[in-house]
């Protein structure tokens, strides 16, 4: 059995703000990165009222994790 947790694809903590997203193939897992819009993403988290969107919008524009 594998078990594989990548995370949610935009909410990066490595620095590097591009989505992630792990492909499993026959040989072994492999991360792979994709750009979008980063900025239209956070646009739209300062005009939402859901909570904690702010702390979000830190962690896509950053690509790191901060304490809320």
């Amino acid at each position: 059995m594998i078990v594989a947790n990548t995370g949610s694809v935009s909410l990066s903590s490595d620095g590097d703000r591009r989505a992630a997203y792990l492909l499993l193939g026959e040989s072994k897992p492999e991360i792979r990165r994709v750009e979008y819009d980063v900025e239209k993403e956070l646009k739209a988290l300062h005009a939402c009222a859901l909570p904690y969107a702010e702390w979000a919008a830190k962690i896509l524009d950053s690509g790191s994790f901060p304490m809320p």
